[in-house]
């Protein structure tokens, strides 16, 4: 009897069990599916098409303003080329100061720069700085109210036709002042300009190459030096270059080529001055290329107002390369 009731029991309490175990698992799905959707809610997922399409139109934006700025200094830098190209050389050189012998006397002769922009003295020398007055044109430089931004050296045919010296000796000298002015202008820039070639010396050219003559050569250094030795040096030589070459003149015409027979050779000393200005870290203006006979008196030493222009235009060129001249 007792083993009768536990069955029927038993048999009642099987379908409970099951139901039990299905509303566990309903429980369970109900839990899980609530918990993926929670996550999901927690962390959507991002839609990053609006941000995409945000970003493009930032670049587009920062691309155009970058293109703007460009054109923007391109037409700065091209209105600044036009108003530099329309200055004289007067406006251009402003701060600057050509300094030397006859050479550089020829800028203000020839109206290219003013008095203010020239300190020169016929007949200055490296070779003997003081007694020459190079020293005294120096010093009206250093004892100016404003030191010149930029300082061009135009100095040495004396020093080739006179003095005799050689290459080496001249360019030793020229060391010593280069020297002197860097010690005396530390902030102002120093360029070197090579010498002018000689077509030809006769007696009636000034060796040194001035425009012409010029008793005062400079307010700020007198010139009273006394240029005999200077003129007899230079008629001795064309007085031998005439005999030496006579033949050869009767003959030719005046071309650039006849002239340049009797050329007093200056490329060494040239040379030496580019070496120099290698070493003293200095600008070395070359217009040695400034030989066509136009730019050349009949003499063929002095030199013309046509060599002044083309060789103020080598000095802006490598004193102010940021600017475009012609």
């Amino acid at each position: 009897m007792f083993e009768k009731n536990k069955e029927k029991m038993k048999e009642k309490m099987e379908p409970d069990k099951v139901l039990r175990f299905a509303i566990v698992a309903v429980i369970l799905l109900f839990l899980i599916g609530a918990l993926i959707i929670g996550t999901r809610m927690m962390n959507p997922r991002v839609d990053a098409t609006e941000g995409v399409k945000k970003l493009t139109e930032l670049e587009d934006a920062n691309v155009q303003k970058i293109d703007a700025k460009i054109q923007e200094l391109e037409q700065t830098e091209a209105d600044e080329a036009a108003a530099w190209k329309a200055k004289s050389a007067k406006e251009k050189m402003d701060g600057c100061i050509v300094l030397g012998d006859s050479i550089a006397l020829g800028f203000r002769q020839n109206d290219i720069l003013s008095k203010s922009q020239v300190k020169s003295k016929d007949g200055a020398t490296v070779s003997d700085a003081e007694g020459s007055g190079l020293n005294e044109l120096l010093t009206a430089v250093t004892e100016a109210e404003t030191a010149p931004q930029k300082l061009i050296l135009c100095i040495g045919r004396g020093d080739v036709a006179v003095s005799g010296e050689t290459a080496d000796a001249f360019a030793a000298n020229y060391k010593s002042f280069v020297e002197q002015v860097k010690a005396a202008l530390p902030d102002t820039k120093v360029y070197v300009c090579s010498i002018p070639a000689y077509l030809s010396l006769t007696s009636t050219g000034d060796a040194t190459g001035s425009a012409d003559s010029d008793s005062d050569t400079d307010s700020d250094a007198k010139d009273t030096t006394d240029n005999s030795d200077f003129k007899s040096s230079t008629d001795s030589k064309s007085s031998t270059d005439s005999k030496s070459n006579s033949d050869s003149d009767t003959s030719s015409d005046d071309s650039s080529s006849s002239k340049m027979s009797t050329a007093l050779d200056v490329t060494s000393y040239n040379e030496a001055l580019k070496a120099l200005c290698k070493e003293e870290k200095v600008k070395y203006v070359d217009t040695t290329d400034l030989t066509d006979a136009s730019y050349y008196g009949e003499d063929g030493s002095t030199m013309t107002k046509a060599y002044y222009e083309a060789c103020i235009n080598k000095i802006l060129e490598a004193a102010f390369r940021n600017y475009v001249i012609q």
